[in-house]
């Protein structure tokens, strides 16, 4: 049997489809099962997980339609008997890809809205979204189509993501350390940004509230290392100019597998709703979250024990994922961010 898992959306969602990747495994163990994925990240979290046969990374929709016909052609031809397209799979392009790709079984999720005007009909096999569960569990439920009835033999305490890093990332990671003359239980990581869309920005604790945390931090001796990608960079030279301190230093101009690789070597992370919390999760590295718009129950990091979420707004959280991220909020939709105050932080750290 040849499978294909399209892991199209992020890094955190690509992480939390890992333990269905696994049952997968444990109940096909001669089947050739592939990953297709359309952004790096996710091709990291991918390259060195034991129960896949390969990852491919491809650029679909980057340059035009044709070119998307150009790259998901050699999949075609591959002709596979089963393609599961992991959550959030509500968008028409990539129920188009699934359908492109033509596989004989293709299995996503059914939301109670979308059916035609995103095409989802394009599948064989739609798995009712459950709201009341993690995504985790709802990627764990598309393997019901396959007879795999994985509550019957699991226990959701029983899963944990998996992602191992390359050797060369966690020694530079430690490298990097040793260079600072840093004590890895002394630092901190901040990750102050998220997805730079409209709603993806009311993810984002205030600014001045990470500064805060970090010049109470430096004082009681800790190290602080800010995480900014491209999109969020212009929010960590704020933080680290305004923290001014040696003890505070942002890890700019450095390759993702570097990033991942100093990551792995902190003691604790600081961070919003982004793929940066999964990754902690994925190494086991203790993370306080802070959410406000997101559902935690949802999409928090999955392995609770290393996990501490803050959510203080006092509204349901009101981003789903079948709202698309480069839409406009939905009318009168808040933040909530700011109800976090920094006390409610320090108060989750240990010194």
């Amino acid at each position: 049997m040849k499978i294909l898992i399209l892991c199209l959306p992020g890094i955190g969602d690509g992480l939390m489809a890992t333990p269905m990747v696994k049952v997968l495994r444990e109940k096909f163990p001669k089947a050739k099962i592939d990953v297709l994925c359309m952004f790096a990240g996710v091709n990291y979290v991918y390259k060195n997980n034991p129960y896949i046969n390969n990852v491919y990374f491809v650029s679909i929709f980057m340059k035009g339609k044709l070119n998307a016909l150009k790259v998901l052609w050699p999949f075609k031809k591959r002709k596979y008997d089963v393609s599961i397209l992991c959550f959030p799979a509500y968008r028409r392009e990539y129920h188009w890809v699934s359908y492109f790709i033509g596989a004989k079984k293709r299995i996503s999720h059914k939301f109670n809205h979308g059916f035609f005007e995103e095409f989802n009909f394009l599948e064989t096999d739609l798995v009712p979204f459950d709201e009341k569960e993690h995504h985790v569990t709802n990627d764990l439920n598309l393997l019901k189509p396959l007879d795999i009835s994985w509550e019957n033999e699991y226990k959701r305490t029983d899963f944990k993501y998996d992602l191992k890093l390359d050797k060369e990332d966690i020694d530079f990671g430690k490298d990097f350390l040793k260079m600072k003359k840093w004590d890895k239980k002394n630092v901190v990581g901040f990750h102050p940004g998220s997805i730079k869309s409209p709603m993806g920005i009311l993810r984002r604790w205030p600014a001045k509230n990470f500064t805060q945390l970090g010049k109470y931090l430096v004082k009681n001796g800790k190290k602080i290392i800010i995480f900014a990608g491209p999109e969020e960079i212009d929010v960590g030279v704020k933080i680290e100019k305004n923290i001014n301190s040696r003890s505070c230093y942002l890890a700019n101009n450095l390759k993702f597998n570097q990033s991942v690789g100093i990551l792995s070597q902190i003691n604790l992370l600081v961070t919003n709703d982004n793929g940066f919390s999964h990754l902690a999760n994925g190494l086991r590295i203790k993370t306080i979250l802070l959410v406000g718009s997101t559902n935690p129950k949802w999409c928090a990091a999955y392995d609770k024990s290393k996990c501490t979420v803050i959510r203080k707004a006092k509204f349901e959280p009101w981003f789903r994922n079948d709202l698309k991220a480069n839409d406009p909020p939905p009318k009168g939709a808040r933040s909530g961010m700011s109800d976090i105050k920094v006390e409610d932080v320090i108060k989750e750290i240990t010194l």
